[in-house]
């Protein structure tokens, strides 16, 4: 369980953190002027002050994985597609290396007071939101079972629905580290698609196992067994940490329709505490929603925090968070809470919540894969997974799931905003939702058998879908979804 006193605690006021390498600083340029040349002189004074005689900084592109007419395909993909995206100008989106024994909060402070800088941020590496049949472990995923316990996979294993494993659909997690060797892994084939596999082996691998464990005769099964399950770090080198980078670059490896889950959490840059949803940045928020306006759907934990979004104002005084405020900003992201385990199910109390939260599932007593510090153990288990980092990878499973039995049965999937609308059809509401304020727990059967996609008519007498996870057609279908765009919309 989370202790609410690490809430509180800052990072360390230095150049430096457990990584080993310098803090990069997301600096974003008003447009106001031209786009700054590569070399910046704007913080000349400050630099010599700290005993820097050049007084330069250099600017990096803050999208690194992505040439400019790759992104800007993406962009105009994204306008085609989502008539309400207004496109963020990332070529105004840079970041610089905090030069040796400098701040780089002072540094992220004295470039916000420049007229030409719109924002700056430190980009800081952090844990991600965690609080430390015949498959034999089944049995206690109770997460899988019929609501309000669970999201009732087993109604949509049972039923012989074509899809109902998430087959066809792919799926990407990112964070910073996995064993993809696990003994009830290793047979999904998942495979990265960037950045470096090296730190909280045992978190990736527990997020892994809940979606994509091996239906065999050992541990336990994953909710969307079909899927094409693959991982993206943030750790992008080994001197740069990038979560916006990480995204796009996801995201333009992923078709129409598949499932990005964004597995970290991230530091205010008004308090500097942590435990705070990822797009509280902004060039992160730039990065999901320009994800979601593509197609892709993403599932963010809202992590763990114990905050209140409702009440967050940013750096400009914009409660963000907030559906309720002018100032509200909409990322197209499915933001997960966490609820107790046990019915009624309760908000625990680490969970961040607010009216931005849309879905709960279990956050506590979660049974799935670990693995050892090294993460080379491949025979773990955990009973104890839990945070918003547990209940996330349960909705991207629903979600995964919805859109697997769209594909068979209609031969599209759903939008971004449409699905993010029905995982929260006959939802399971938690104990008391005017304080609780984390949305609802997706039910697949009411989903499954509401007037929406009405596949209750549909049960064929094939063999249970989870049963399978090899046969999927794996055919790219983005740009082929003027069918159910309109649905959608």
């Amino acid at each position: 369980m989370a202790k609410r006193q690490s809430q509180q605690q800052k990072p360390k006021r230095n150049g430096k953190d457990t990584s080993g390498y310098p803090l990069r600083v997301a600096v974003k340029f008003n447009d106001r002027g031209p786009p700054p040349s590569r070399t910046f002189r704007g913080l000349k004074s400050f630099l010599q002050t700290a005993g820097h005689a050049d007084g330069t900084l250099e600017l990096l592109p803050l999208i690194e994985s992505l040439s400019p007419e790759r992104l800007a395909g993406l962009i105009d993909q994204a306008r085609q597609r989502d008539p309400d995206y207004a496109p963020a100008d990332f070529s105004r989106w840079f970041q610089v290396v905090t030069p040796p024994d400098v701040d780089p909060e002072k540094l992220a402070r004295a470039l916000r007071e420049l007229d030409e800088i719109e924002t700056a941020y430190v980009m800081r590496p952090g844990p991600p939101p965690v609080n430390p049949a015949d498959d034999p472990r089944n049995a206690n995923q109770g997460y899988l079972d019929a609501a309000p316990n669970g999201i009732d996979a087993r109604y949509v294993w049972d039923s012989g629905l074509a899809g109902g494993d998430g087959a066809g659909i792919g799926f990407v997690d990112m964070e910073q580290g996995w064993n993809l060797n696990h003994d009830d892994l290793a047979a999904a084939g998942i495979t990265l698609i960037s950045g470096l596999n090296n730190a909280y082996f045992a978190h990736g691998t527990s997020v892994l196992g809940e979606v994509l464990m091996v239906d065999n005769t050992e541990g336990g099964v994953g909710i969307a067994t079909g899927c094409t399950g693959r991982v993206v770090s943030q750790q992008r080198t080994a001197a740069s940490y990038n979560t916006p980078d990480a995204i796009l670059d996801a995201a333009a490896n992923m078709a129409f329709g598949d499932v990005l889950l964004l597995e970290a959490q991230e530091y205010d840059p008004v308090g500097l505490l942590y435990k705070w949803p990822v797009e509280i940045a902004d060039a992160t928020y730039d990065a999901i929603r320009l994800a979601t306006a593509i197609g892709i759907v993403v599932v963010e934990a809202g992590c763990n925090g114990g905050y209140d979004l409702d009440a967050y104002a940013n750096l400009a005084g914009e409660k963000i968070f907030d559906r309720t405020s002018p100032d509200f900003r909409d990322s197209g992201a499915i933001m997960v809470g966490a609820g107790s385990s046990a019915g009624p199910h309760t908000r625990l109390d680490f969970s961040n919540f607010g009216n931005r939260i849309d879905c709960y599932a279990w956050g506590e007593n979660i049974d799935t894969t670990s693995t050892n510090a090294a993460g080379t153990d491949n025979t773990v288990y955990t009973t104890e997974f839990s945070g918003t980092s547990g209940a996330s990878p349960i909705v991207s499973g629903a979600a995964l799931i919805v859109q697997g039995l769209a594909e068979a049965a209609f031969g599209y999937r759903f939008s971004p905003p449409a699905l993010r609308e029905m995982l929260i059809t006959g939802g399971t509401p938690s104990a008391t939702p005017a304080t609780d304020k984390i949305g609802v727990m997706p039910d697949l059967r009411a989903i499954v058998d509401a007037s929406e996609i009405n596949l209750g008519a549909r049960r064929t007498s094939q063999s249970p879908a989870k049963r399978t996870a090899g046969n999927a057609d794996q055919a790219d279908l983005a740009g082929s979804r003027g069918s159910e765009e309109a649905l959608a919309e």
